[in-house]
């Protein structure tokens, strides 16, 4: 039914005074209106009509009776005004009856086919919400303002889906641009290492501390870059079509193989607390593994030794819960926001080691899978907890 108006919509096209949804409601209510008095008209009179031929029957059957001699009387009064009052009420009341039906009907049926202009809009950008820009509702210009606003909503993917591809082969060109001379920076560094090793008598110590100190920018610089390329890659929401069915216990487990002796050397105490069953969301098992590992470095980075450490998980009603806590310096809550921006260190003169991405890719991955981070103190110590839904 609705393919069949769009089709006559496309091959008639109402004017451009009618062409509002707000416009064709109010002259559906005064069509409706109109309709509706004819109906009831209509339909009181025929009733009323058809009573009064069963009243004039009666009274040619009373007065051929009277001829007859079958009766002695005619009655003075055959029309009773209390019926005519009864016939009258009967039959507005059921023409009224159908007069509600049928507007009802009309009613029911433009609300579903406007509701479902809505719907198919909202899932569209719902859909784009979620990265997958290729989603269309394929609504025309013809027939009124939702019909136009759904093909606007495409229009608009359609170039936004152009801008993001454009920019996709922008920044893979500048990957290929720009890791290739970093790539040969590092060999050259490591080239010249080599010499100057095999020349060691004739080159002084500052040379070499240069050197290293060169070597390792180069690959602070490396790191840099593929974690940035790799938020970015996050961030587009690509990586959604590699969700699978994850067991978030299991992959706490794997964190806590990996970096409870890492966390020992290092002098501290990583605790892990999980419950028995496992507990299955939708996401992408490398990314996951990822995020809790820089949650747990980040830990580790920053605590002193003798610090605790608990990564946990559990589950509230329909929620999956990931919580990191330690008991170390913590953050102060002006920068407790600013954390999550990219290559923003807290303490800028201080070496750690940290390229100020950790956090970033953290909330990148928690935002791929729909859930939300928080931070809070722990008094002392920073806490960090991570909703995600299981359905």
């Amino acid at each position: 039914m609705h393919l069949l108006i769009e089709r006559v919509q496309q091959r008639f096209p109402p004017p451009i005074w009618l062409r509002s949804s707000a416009m064709q409601q109010g002259l559906m209510f005064i069509m409706m209106s109109v309709v509706s008095l004819i109906l009831m008209s209509s339909l009181t009179i025929a009733y009323v009509d058809y009573h009064i031929d069963e009243v004039n029957n009666d009274i040619e059957h009373n007065i051929e009776a009277f001829m007859l001699g079958i009766t002695s009387e005619i009655d003075k009064e055959p029309i009773d005004e209390d019926d005519v009052i009864d016939v009258l009420v009967t039959g507005f009341t059921l023409s009224g009856i159908l007069v509600v039906l049928f507007s009802s009907a009309i009613v029911i049926y433009m609300t579903r086919h406007n509701q479902s202009k809505i719907e198919c809009i909202e899932t569209v950008l719902r859909a784009a919400a979620d990265g997958e820009l290729s989603a269309r509702t394929m609504m025309s210009t013809q027939g009124n303002d939702l019909t136009r606003i759904g093909h606007t909503v495409d229009e608009v993917l359609s170039r936004l889906q152009s801008v993001v591809a454009a920019m996709s082969d922008i920044s893979a060109n500048i990957a290929h641009e720009l890791k290739t001379p970093i790539t040969r920076l590092q060999y050259n560094l490591l080239t010249l290492n080599e010499m100057a090793e095999s020349h060691s008598n004739n080159i002084d110590d500052s040379f070499y501390e240069q050197l290293e100190l060169s070597l390792k920018e180069s690959s602070r610089l490396a790191e840099i870059f593929d974690a940035l390329l790799r938020i970015s890659q996050i961030e587009s929401g690509n990586r959604r079509q590699r969700f699978e069915q994850i067991d978030i216990v299991e992959v706490v487990t794997t964190i806590a193989d990996i970096y409870t002796y890492v966390a020992e050397d290092a002098g501290m105490i990583l605790k892990i607390d999980t419950p028995i069953e496992p507990i299955f969301i939708q996401g992408d098992r490398e990314l996951l593994i990822q995020q809790l590992a820089n949650l747990v470095e980040n830990s580790l980075r920053y605590c002193p030794p003798e610090s605790q450490l608990c990564l946990s998980c559990s589950t509230d009603k329909d929620n999956v819960i990931i919580t990191m806590a330690d008991n170390g310096p913590g953050i102060n809550d002006q920068e407790k926001n600013r954390v999550f921006e990219r290559l923003y260190r807290i303490n800028k003169s201080r070496n750690d080691g940290g390229l100020g991405i950790g956090l970033t890719l953290v909330k990148a991955v928690t935002e791929l899978h729909q859930g939300n981070i928080k931070l809070y103190d722990c008094n002392p110590g920073l806490g960090v907890t991570i909703n995600y839904s299981r359905n």
